[in-house]
């Protein structure tokens, strides 16, 4: 048996679009795929306590079990303990084909007005945002917050980043994304020479977790506008 081809969406500009659109529901779950392994993430790491696949069932899926940490607990957790959240198939929603589910009608040549209206209501309904759908290709739209933090320490980066800046860290969690090759190697230069940290970063990302750390941060721009306690 091989592994489904799994469609990764892109992330929306923020622009109009063109055409006739599917719209779905997303869930702040865990991508499950189903191979010759079982049940494995995106990175090709074992996820445990589903069900087992069966014939007519979607072998790419979303898993969400009440809400994102009872969720990752789950799919996590190698040898069930007593608090361990129970995975049903009913806790499994096919992303291809689409579980009915998570189908939300269309949008017909969107304004970026229209998908922003779509995407409030999908997160007022507590769902994480929406999938917008042609074809093959598909659209995520998730809602983002701006952080503006302090860096608190650098870290050097790795494989092709070797020799300039790979994460640095602040008070809500370590920041690696975002960055051009230029800005690394910049950025490096300010750390080696003691003036990067404590400077304040302007930090994109999906939310906060419960613990107040980042969900998904992507570093924006430096703030040299801002001060240590992040007013203006």
């Amino acid at each position: 048996m091989t592994a489904p081809e799994i469609n990764n969406p892109r992330s929306w500009k923020g622009r109009a679009l063109a055409g006739d659109w599917a719209v779905s529901l997303k869930l702040d779950g865990v991508r499950a795929i189903w191979g010759e392994e079982g049940w494995v993430s995106r990175a090709n790491k074992p996820l445990h306590n589903l069900p087992p696949w069966r014939d007519g069932q979607p072998r790419d899926c979303e898993v969400f079990v009440n809400n994102f940490r009872d969720t990752i607990r789950a799919t996590r957790t190698k040898c069930l303990k007593r608090d361990t959240p129970p995975i049903t198939r009913q806790h499994l929603y096919g992303l291809a084909p689409l579980d009915p589910r998570l189908h939300w009608g269309t949008l017909t040549n969107p304004t970026a007005a229209n998908i922003r209206a779509m995407l409030g209501r999908a997160n007022a309904l507590n769902y994480e945002g929406i999938v917008l759908r042609q074809g093959d290709q598909w659209i995520k739209v998730k809602p983002t917050e701006t952080h503006d933090v302090l860096i608190t320490s650098v870290s050097e980066g790795t494989g092709k980043h070797r020799g300039r800046l790979g994460f640095v860290t602040t008070a809500r969690g370590a920041v690696g994304a975002g960055f051009t090759d230029s800005e690394r190697e910049i950025l490096w230069a300010e750390a080696n020479a003691g003036r990067l940290v404590g400077q304040v970063i302007e930090v994109t990302c999906m939310q906060l977790t419960d613990h107040g750390n980042f969900r998904h941060p992507v570093f924006i721009r430096m703030r040299p506008d801002k001060l240590i306690d992040g007013t203006t």
